[in-house]
């Protein structure tokens, strides 16, 4: 098939979408580092049912390449190259920005697992306080979220290295351990199987963060049809089906419930 009967096809299924009353509407997100990670495969479902549930056919594309949390809000702010994003503001979001109402994760997105090296459980298992924890080395980015909060609440951060180098360092003794989301600490852990990482068995970190879909203000009348969608896949139930396809075995499988939880503040 040449690139111009392409095109036309293309251009016939948008008139045919229309002809029945169906809008279609084109999503720009930001890239995740992990495309299959389960939380991205959860808001595209979200997406998708919320504004389907409008009369919108969402199309959902990706930018080339990924942004960090401080590039996101800036273009976002800008209204350019991204359209949405799943953000959190504990405190104060930029004015610039309109954002959903309904909370994306429940919370887990706030509690925090440790990869640290195999060889380190007995000494991560004796840790009962943030003031044991304060002596060991974190690693974070300095453009990551989690890196303010450890930082706040005095913990000790290398925020100086990229990706492998952290890995490398957590590898090598350089650093101690390595907080991870609870919705993202399994697909990681499995892409680093050649390494000898575990979770810390007996810790969790815990802070507030509740994550909700942030658009540009030019951007209202995409917010409010994404708010009333999901107000429908609320009432209907289909919200609460799809977070416990997606994360209702997440406190079963690390035992969440029987974790020491060290609670952090969270300044932002």
């Amino acid at each position: 098939m040449n690139r111009t009967i392409f095109i036309l096809l293309m251009v016939f299924a948008l008139f045919i979408k229309q002809s029945f009353g169906q809008e279609q509407i084109v999503i720009q997100l930001a890239k995740p580092s992990y495309t299959d990670a389960v939380k991205n495969q959860y808001i595209h479902d979200i997406l998708i049912k919320s504004f389907a549930a409008m009369g919108v056919d969402a199309v959902l594309m990706n930018n080339a390449k990924p942004m960090n949390d401080k590039r996101i809000i800036e273009q976002l702010s800008h209204n350019k190259t991204i359209t949405l994003a799943w953000l959190s503001f504990p405190y104060k979001q930029p004015t610039s920005l309109v954002n959903t109402t309904i909370p994306l994760y429940k919370g887990l997105h706030g509690k925090r697992l440790l990869i640290i090296r195999a060889d380190d459980q007995a000494k991560f298992s004796a840790i009962k306080s943030l003031d044991q924890l304060k002596p060991l080395i974190a690693l974070q980015q300095q453009s990551w979220s989690d890196y303010t909060v450890l930082r706040d609440n005095d913990l000790t951060v290398n925020g100086e290295l990229d990706y492998p180098g952290m890995i490398k360092a957590l590898e090598t003794g350089f650093a101690d351990y390595f907080p991870r989301s609870v919705l993202a600490i399994g697909t990681e852990l499995n892409r680093l199987k050649q390494f000898n990482f575990i979770i810390a068995p007996d810790i969790m970190l815990r802070y507030p963060s509740d994550y909700y879909f942030y658009l540009s203000k030019e951007n209202q009348h995409i917010r409010d049809l994404l708010e009333q969608g999901m107000q429908k896949l609320k009432q209907s139930g289909e919200l609460e089906r799809l977070y416990l396809q997606y994360f209702g075995d997440v406190e079963k499988q690390y035992s969440l419930n029987q974790r020491h939880t060290i609670t952090l503040k969270n300044k932002e």
